[in-house]
């Protein structure tokens, strides 16, 4: 048993730091090409459609829309997608096209054989797909800077790359257990993304051309299935095609009394999109769930086993010494949000997300189906939507 927890141990401590250490790379990355943009000529830069989907009624949605209708590139069409024409969001998008007028909006009705968020995302490209030679993909909820949109669209303007990425980071205005492990978990999944071996499309922030959008049948694919991101990813490393990130196409999500439910609802469609779309990376993710989570049990018995004289000084003291060395990567990772939160809290937090972890991954094991927005999915192989069961 002991050796068991020294080898998960020894993974998620190195797991961790190499995590964070790749984090710290970024800033750098994103230089370098915030340096190649600049020197691109405007006239390479291709026209873009910005397609931006709609629901909800999130109060974070007017300042964040507004933020991707101030971009400094040459030439975008932005697209602002509700399902229905007498929604919140659809109100919204009213309101802001009197500040905005070329904002077009677009009623896309409800998706009958896909996620609604597809529907929307392909109503959007119909809208502006004779007038523009890439299709870009943005959430409605989180901050972009000004060069946002250079920064995701730039390997395509210098033929580098078909497919681009971005990402986004939590900037947590309370220091609750909740919003710290919301914001770890999204932090998590970002340094993920800068892996290139586990680099694939973010829905919240992704370009593609048009050639490429028409080549890979991306059209055919999301009509029929669940989710955007995960199951167009399937199909490109299916097919070998690299998505290139873009370090700099970071967008700001402020997370303020997050609260449980919501956090875990979240966490619950990040996996079970990974599960019907992308099975290996799902497996993958239940051997990181063992790695994150035995090891501090385990560590806790062999700690309560030296108390009764049951575990080995040896042992215990290792245990002692991983606590350190685990406290010191995560001091790392608390660096890298660039905000001042007391360790004691980080720490507390890293736990809460492990259990969560392992609660929401338990949960996937058996589910059939995914709630997004207030539908419920019915999915089966490679995320192919069966029938949406009902509205509540």
């Amino acid at each position: 048993m002991f050796w068991l927890w020294f080898v998960l141990a020894a993974f998620k401590c190195v797991l961790l730091y190499v995590l964070a250490k790749t984090g710290q790379s970024l800033p750098r990355r994103a230089r370098l090409d915030d340096a190649a943009n600049r020197a691109l000529p405007e006239n390479r830069w291709p026209s873009v459609g910005m397609i931006v989907p709609m629901a909800g009624t999130d109060r974070r949605m007017p300042a964040a829309v507004r933020s991707l209708l101030i971009q400094n590139y040459p030439k975008y069409i932005p697209v602002l997608v509700t399902a229905e024409n007498e929604e919140p969001a659809a109100e919204l998008v009213r309101r802001i096209q009197k500040d905005y007028p070329h904002v077009r909006h677009v009623v896309a009705g409800p998706a009958h054989n896909c996620g609604q968020k597809n529907h929307n995302s392909l109503r959007g490209v119909a809208a502006v797909k004779n007038e523009v030679d890439v299709f870009v993909f943005c959430d409605s909820t989180h901050m972009a800077k000004p060069d946002f949109l250079r920064h995701l669209v730039g390997p395509l303007a210098a033929g580098e790359a078909e497919f681009s990425t971005g990402y986004h980071v939590v900037i947590p205005n309370d220091h609750r257990p909740v919003t710290l492990a919301y914001a770890m978990c999204v932090l998590l999944m970002r340094l993920l993304q800068a892996v290139s071996s586990f680099t694939q499309l973010w829905g919240g922030a992704m370009a593609m051309t048009r050639e490429a959008f028409g080549r890979y049948a991306v059209e055919e694919l999301w009509a029929c299935n669940v989710v955007d991101d995960c199951s167009l990813s399937a199909r490109l490393q299916n097919l070998r095609v690299p998505v290139r990130l873009c370090p700099g196409a970071l967008l700001h999500t402020e997370a303020t009394k997050h609260e449980r439910h919501v956090w875990r609802a979240w966490m619950d469609r990040q996996v079970l999109f990974l599960k019907f779309c992308m099975p290996l990376q799902w497996g993958l993710l239940g051997f990181m769930c063992i790695a994150m989570a035995v090891p501090p049990l385990m560590g806790v018995l062999i700690l309560l086993g030296g108390l009764f004289n049951v575990s080995s000084a040896l042992a215990v003291l290792l245990v002692v010494l991983w606590v350190i060395l685990l406290a010191k990567v995560l001091h790392l990772w608390r660096g890298l949000l660039r905000h001042s939160i007391s360790f004691s809290r980080w720490f507390l937090s890293f736990l809460d997300a492990v259990v969560m972890f392992v609660l929401v991954y338990a949960h996937s094991l058996t589910a059939k189906s995914i709630v997004w927005h207030g539908q419920r999915y019915v999915v089966g192989r490679c995320g192919r939507v069966i029938r949406v069961e009902r509205k509540f």
